[in-house]
């Protein structure tokens, strides 16, 4: 016996308990579950019948719904009792309505949960739909009852629906239910999201030809072994024929042209492969891509489909984000689980490998690693790049040799991204790919794509005529010259204005031309249609029905019966089963104008509503839904969403677009209300973008000195103690790079007794040592470092990355400036293993901060090659640095890479001897970007530049000029504290001096100076000068004697060779 016989097995003879109880004949009823024990072990519905009680009841089979209130605690508490009584009672009210409407029966009734029966009282041959019906219906109720309570309460209300069929134990004395199967509703009620109706693998078959089901992943549920299924109720089915499509008039060129790039792909020898229709709304372009299509099906080659949208033109790779869950059957409401597993579907069957394309598309389509798969082992502009190629491999996996078409529709709303993709594709191809392209006129279309341009014009007379003709054959001479006269040659004006001819005024004119069939058609057909069309142009281009019966007046019935009328009026076209899309934009664009500000405000809220409760299984378009939020002067909630887009760009690597929502986000704040909570929200936000500013173009330009003001200004008006700690450890980034020492270390200082968390410790002492050292204390420097490498554990990366606003990460700082102190003081190898150590612990960062990190490290191993003469080395380090900063997007280490760059050049010319005009062309460069960087008030570490300048112009033969360059750096050190390169920049100063002993005081002064410092490095050098000058051994063969370095380092070779 198959699988299938025995569970009709298992179900007949649980039919037949169930009759000899209700007949009273327990003692067959337990012989029958006893059987189905024996096969089934476990079964739920047997054991319920073993242990039915004797009277006061039937066992009967029955749909059982649940309804409930979600956070009816938390409302409880926002409500006065009678109000919350009123409320709840009105809500209870709703849902009896309901039920009795499909002949159901509420029978229980606890809190603001109902259970209701279908089957009982009154049994129909299709209670499993009515209850499913039912189901979505109260849904819609409750949403009605939500807008009313949000306007005289203040509270929004949502419910949870859930279904199942089963055995249950009826008390028809007590009016209840008991047993597994009402349980099971119950907790089918529990994993329905709010707003949502959620069905057991029970009904789900017995439904599912009458509803539109979305199957989740099976969960563990309390109390039940095994995994529990369970289906999300979409809406109901509206399955309908496609949409005609109109002939082809007045474009014989564009078709010709068409057709003979098809045959050339065909014969892979098109070497013009892109064919673009440019021209305003209605003009026929897509009527031109369905004639590609029809030419690229009836070769049965491939076709791929790209369009642009005019809500998404800022969100990245969107129109491939659609393609892809078009193709693997992705709705708004697919949970991310089952995405990747569609997703991961999709990639085998095109025969990519899912491994590999997953971590690179999964972010496209909104799924994140939590899901199951490892993240791309790459950020910023590396990550970018990949998922651009990896998209536009999969885009072209399945052409493989034959000739395709790839279509690009309304390219004008296409996002950088997709145009970057567009652009690959156009200039990669191989000669059996066409492009076909459309867009409204100018400003989309580049100048160097390989493509032929056709401007469409409108039809003339004669075409339009024939347009006409062939649409509606029975028109009068009357009619179609009233027609011709009011559509001016615009394809789809006429298309529209003869489906209307009966209703619309014959000498209304143009622009009215569109308004005038939409309005007729739509008012005589059906009273509700407005409705729902302005519903639909909020909603955006295409929709799901789900989302659209979530946006629609909940006064309306019958939305899909009214898209399906739609359809077949043309103003909407099906878009696979659950799918709807406007035939035009023009039409969404006119739609959009029919509702009133106030109608378009709550409109546009309860978009914003039906897409954030989505969020919970699949992530948004967070920047959508806060335009729908901002549409609907709902300030909060644009303020939250923008911030949740600002997350999602930063995980694509992309932080100027970050920094963007958060601005955003900023705009949106001002009009809510003022107060506490959005003082603090807004140094939130602030911090936010002045830390992704930093990362990006440092925190000394754009918006991040007045934001760290702001902020300082608002915590310390208000009060706020923790923003006020955030913010001055926000204000250290700003005053280190700037090389206002001073001002950092008092605040370092204040912020030292503010100390309430255990990972501001290490971080305050990394950077308490890094500014010691720039100061030029060494010693000290070495001591906080240590401190903070000793008490690294306490420095958690992804606390820090929600708490420490300074984009260098303290941790990686310790390790830098100790491998400085190291190099200062001779030792190499403790420099190198404190490098690595920083580079590993880059690995750990979050984007941009390991960017960064691991920026800032190349900085300090540039740094320390040079000072040991290895300039290979650090011009290898120096192509790393900008290579990544390019891939990152930092435009702050680009700047400093060019500088490196033109540092090592320099000191590669002094090495190599070079004459004089090159040492001094080299000198004046590097001096323009040290300059530069100034005026930037990026001044960190640059008298270490100084100071390779001043040696240039002295090898150069320019001492004065040299002179000059490096007392402007000493006046630098003291202007700022930045004392950290005096030792050296006074050791060159004194080779500009032509008196000897004034070279000889200057050097015993540098060397005073060094030895201060601990600087063994800097004080071994000012000793050669001093035996090169007067043949001093002893000073020389002391420093040599505590040196802990050795031959590696050219200065202490060639002290060997001296004193050997």
């Amino acid at each position: 016996m198959g699988a299938s016989d025995s569970v009709a097995s298992i179900d007949d003879l649980l039919q037949r308990a169930v009759r000899a109880i209700n007949d009273g004949d327990r003692t067959t009823a337990t012989a029958l579950a006893a059987q189905v024990l024996a096969v089934d072990r476990g079964n739920p519905e047997a054991e319920d019948l073993l242990t039915a009680p004797p009277r006061f009841g039937e066992i009967r089979r029955l749909t059982i719904l649940v309804a409930d209130l979600v956070d009816s605690t938390a409302l409880s508490t926002r409500l006065e009792p009678e109000t919350y009584r009123a409320l709840v009672g009105r809500y209870r009210d709703e849902v009896q309505r309901v039920v009795d409407r499909y002949e159901g029966h509420v029978c229980s009734i606890k809190g603001d949960g109902l259970l209701a029966v279908f089957g009982h009282p009154k049994a129909h041959e299709n209670d499993v739909r009515r209850a499913v019906a039912s189901g979505l219906d109260i849904t819609r109720v409750v949403a009605q009852l939500s807008i009313q309570s949000e306007h005289k309460f203040g509270v929004a209300i949502n419910v949870r629906v859930g279904i199942h069929r089963g055995l249950v134990y009826l008390d028809t004395d007590q009016d209840d239910v008991y047993g597994f199967a009402a349980n099971l509703s119950a907790r089918l009620c529990a994993m329905a999201s709010p707003g949502t109706v959620s069905v057991s693998d029970a009904v789900a078959p017995l439904v599912a030809d009458a509803f539109d089901l979305h199957a989740g992943l099976p969960v563990v549920v309390k109390g039940v072994e095994g995994l529990i299924g369970h289906h999300q109720v979409l809406g109901e089915r509206q399955d309908a024929p496609p949409p005609r499509t109109p002939p082809l008039i007045g474009r014989d060129r564009e078709r010709t042209r068409l057709q003979q790039s098809w045959q050339q792909a065909r014969d892979g020898v098109l070497t013009t492969p892109g064919v673009a229709f440019r021209g305003e709304a209605g003009i026929g372009k897509t009527r031109l891509v369905a004639e590609a299509a029809q030419l690229a099906q009836s070769s049965r080659a491939p076709v791929i489909a790209l369009f642009g949208s005019p809500l998404h033109s800022d969100t990245g790779l969107h129109p491939v984000r659609r393609l892809i869950e078009r193709r693997c059957g992705i709705t708004r409401l697919t949970g991310g689980a089952e995405r990747l597993r569609l997703l991961q579907a999709e990639l085998r069957a095109r025969g990519l490998d899912s491994d590999s394309a997953v971590p690179l598309l999964g972010p496209v389509i909104g799924v994140g690693p939590e899901h199951g798969y490892q993240a791309a082992a790459v950020e910023g502009r590396s990550l970018y790049d990949a998922i651009g190629a990896t998209v536009r491999q999969y885009m072209l996996a399945g052409f493989g040799d034959q000739a395709g078409l790839v279509v690009a529709e309304d390219v004008h709303w296409f996002d950088p991204s997709t145009v970057e993709l567009l652009d690959s594709i156009l200039t990669g191809a191989d000669g059996r790919l066409l492009v076909v392209l459309t867009g409204r006129e100018d400003g989309w279309l580049k100048k160097d794509w390989p493509v032929t341009v056709f401007e469409l014009s409108p039809l003339t007379d004669q075409e339009s005529d024939a347009l006409i003709d062939a649409l509606e054959p029975s028109v009068t001479a009357a009619q179609r010259a009233a027609v011709r006269a009011r559509c001016d040659g615009v394809p789809f004006y006429i298309e529209h204005v003869l489906n209307e001819l009966d209703v619309v005024e014959p000498d209304a004119g143009v622009p009215e031309a569109l308004y005038e069939p939409l309005f007729a058609r739509l008012h005589h057909s059906h009273a509700e249609v407005v409705p729902v069309v302005e519903a639909a142009a909020v909603i955006g281009r295409a929709g799901d029905l789900a989302l659209l019966r979530a946006v629609v007046d909940p006064h309306v019935d019958g939305v899909d019966d009214i898209v399906a009328e739609l359809e077949r009026v043309r103003v909407f076209e099906r878009r696979g089963t659950d799918g709807w899309r406007f035939r035009h934009e023009l039409l969404r664009e006119v739609a959009a104008e029919l509702a009133p500000p106030s109608v378009s405000r709550n409109l546009h809220a309860r978009a914003a509503r039906a897409l954030v409760a989505a969020a919970a299984t699949a992530e948004p378009d967070w920047r959508l839904i806060a335009g729908h939020f901002e549409h609907a002067d709902h300030h909060d909630g644009a303020v939250d969403a923008y911030r949740k887009a600002s997350i999602s760009a930063r995980r694509r690597g992309a932080a100027h677009e970050a920094v963007a929502c958060l601005t955003n986000a900023l705009d949106e704040l001002t009009c809510c209300p003022s107060g506490a909570t959005r003082d603090r929200t807004e140094i939130a936000i602030r911090m936010e973008r002045g830390f992704l500013a930093g990362a990006t173009q440092g925190s000394m330009s754009g918006e991040g000195p007045a934001d760290f003001r702001r902020c300082l200004a608002l915590a310390s008006n208000g009060d706020y103690e923790d923003e006020l700690l955030t913010t001055l450890i926000g204000l250290i980034g700003y005053y280190v790079p700037r090389a206002e020492l001073r001002r950092a270390h008092d605040l370092l200082d204040s912020l030292s007794g503010r100390i309430t968390r255990s990972w501001i410790q290490p971080a305050i002492a990394a950077v308490l040592g890094s500014v010691v050292w720039l100061e030029g204390d060494f010693s000290a420097a070495r001591e906080h470092l240590l401190r903070a490498l000793a008490e690294s554990s306490a420095a958690d990366p992804n606390v820090l990355d929600t708490a420490w606003w300074v984009n260098v990460d303290p941790i990686s700082l310790a390790h830098t400036y100790m491998a400085l102190t190291d190099t200062v003081c001779g030792d190499i190898d403790s420099a190198h293993t404190e490098l690595t150590d920083s580079f590993r612990r880059c690995d750990g960062l979050a984007f941009p901060r390991n960017a960064y990190n691991r920026a800032n490290t190349y900085y300090m191993e540039i740094w320390m090659r040079l000072e040991n003469s290895q300039i290979d080395k650090a011009a290898a380090l120096v192509a790393e640095l900008r290579e990544l900063s390019e891939r990152s997007g930092l435009d702050l280490w680009q700047w400093v890479g060019r500088t490196q760059h033109a540092t090592v050049e320099a000191l590669a010319a002094l090495t190599a001897e070079a004459d004089t005009a090159t040492l001094t062309t080299r000198a004046e460069k590097l001096a323009r970007w040290v300059d530069s960087s100034r005026r930037m008030h990026l001044k960190m570490f640059l008298t270490f530049h100084d100071a390779i300048i001043g040696r240039l112009l002295i090898a150069a033969g320019l001492p004065e000029r040299a002179r000059e360059r490096l007392e402007i750096a000493l006046g630098h050190a003291v202007e700022t504290g930045m004392h950290f390169y005096d030792g050296e920049l006074l050791r060159v100063r004194a080779q500009t001096l032509a008196d000897p002993q004034e070279r000889r005081n200057a050097l015993t002064a540098a060397l005073q100076f060094s030895q201060r410092q601990g600087a063994t490095l800097f004080e071994l050098r000012c000793s050669l000068d001093l035996f090169d000058l007067y043949g001093d051994r002893s000073a020389l063969s002391d420093i040599a004697s505590r040196f802990p370095g050795d031959a590696r380092w050219p200065e202490f070779a060639r002290t060997q060779e001296l004193l050997s």
